[in-house]
This record gives C-alpha cells, sequence and structure tokens, in this order.
C-alpha cells in the first residue's frame, strides 16, 4: 500500500506536463484546417466566377454587342470574388478566349484565371535564434468552359 501511495505522489503534474506538449500540437492541427478551408473556399469561388463569366460571355444581349474581357471580369467576375470576401486585384493571368466552331450559330468561351494565396506563418531561424516571418504561397488556378447555342 505504501508503494501505491508514493507512485500515486510522484505523478502529480504529469497532467500538466503532458498538455504542455499536446496542446501545441492540437492548435497548430486545428490553424491547418482552418486554413485549408479558407483555400478550398478560395478555390470553389474561382471556379464559380470562371463558371460565371464563361456563360455571361457566351450570352450576349444584343446582337451587335463586343464581348470584351475587360467588360466581363468588371461586370460578373470581380462581384463574385468580392461577394465571398476574396481579393480580385489578386487574380493573375486572367484570360478570356472565344472557341471557334464548325458551327456558326453557336459561342464557346473560356475563362481561365491565377490566384496567388498566401500563407504567413512565424518561424524559428538558427544562428543567432530569433523569430521570422515565413511567406508561403499557393498558385490556384480555375478554368471553366461554357457553350451557348441559338
Amino acid at each position: 500500500m505504501r508503494l501505491w501511495k508514493q507512485i500515486a505522489r510522484e505523478s502529480t503534474g504529469s497532467e500538466i506536463a503532458e498538455a504542455a506538449f499536446v496542446l501545441p500540437l492540437v492548435f497548430a492541427l486545428l490553424f491547418a484546417i482552418v486554413w485549408f478551408g479558407r483555400v478550398f473556399n478560395i478555390y470553389a469561388t474561382l471556379n464559380r466566377a470562371a463558371h460565371e463569366g464563361a456563360q455571361a460571355a457566351a450570352v450576349t444581349d444584343c446582337a451587335t454587342c463586343r464581348v470584351t474581357t475587360r467588360n466581363i471580369r468588371a461586370t460578373v467576375i470581380d462581384p463574385v470574388l468580392t461577394a465571398a470576401h476574396v481579393d480580385p486585384t489578386k487574380i493573375t493571368n486572367f484570360v478570356l478566349t472565344p472557341v471557334i466552331t464548325s458551327n456558326p450559330t453557336e459561342s464557346v468561351y473560356v475563362v481561365s484565371m491565377t490566384y496567388r494565396y498566401d500563407f504567413r506563418l512565424n518561424g524559428i531561424t538558427c544562428c543567432p535564434l530569433t523569430l521570422a516571418p515565413i511567406n508561403l504561397g499557393i498558385d490556384l488556378n480555375a478554368h471553366a468552359q461554357t457553350r451557348q447555342e441559338d
């Protein structure tokens, strides 16, 4: 009995040490889940905006209207991105391409764009031991094609 009491006394405070070891890992996992969720949200928004832009380019309002890259981007794509709290100024390589088909009554348009998403983390650098920012980024690509037949 005396041995068990001694072991029980020696293990006091071990929960605090375990929590100090596990909690940073749990918080890092939660932050990773949140960041991945935001990246997936932006990716889905980009694809939706590209689809809306291609659809708006394929369906013209009038027979004499010309579809322009500036017009589609300003009137369709930028409002979709702004509504989802995505910065439209970070879009690069925006291309609106008409595709020539054998059917003259058919209009096909392709929209593609790239969005740069940056992660900002703090990291520890060595020699001298300091806390320095780490900037990581990925390029999210969106591509959509739509066809309209008259």
